[in-house]
């Protein structure tokens, strides 16, 4: 699987995570920096994001994200708002 399609998979995921607590699904991607690969989600809503509305997002993730259990490579799943996206 190309890390496209594992991004792109991942955004399948999330999405209804997002959707059923009025978050916005900016963007996802599944890239390596520095040796190490990284699964990551960019969410917002209006007021903007908290730290409570990552962690709530993420547990509920990890659980979709072990029972697909689609990735072979290990990897770090970060859950973030826009705020903190490179250009």
């Amino acid at each position: 699987m190309t890390d496209r399609a594992i991004a792109e998979k991942f955004a399948e995921l999330v999405k209804p995570v997002t959707d059923e607590n009025g978050f916005e699904l900016i963007r996802t991607e599944y890239v390596k920096e520095n040796g190490n690969y990284y699964l990551r989600a960019f969410i917002n809503k209006e007021g903007g994001i908290t730290i409570d509305d990552c962690v709530l997002v993420s547990r509920r993730v990890s659980k979709i994200l072990d029972k697909e259990d689609y990735i072979e490579d290990a990897y770090t799943m970060e859950i973030s708002s826009p705020g903190f996206m490179e250009n």
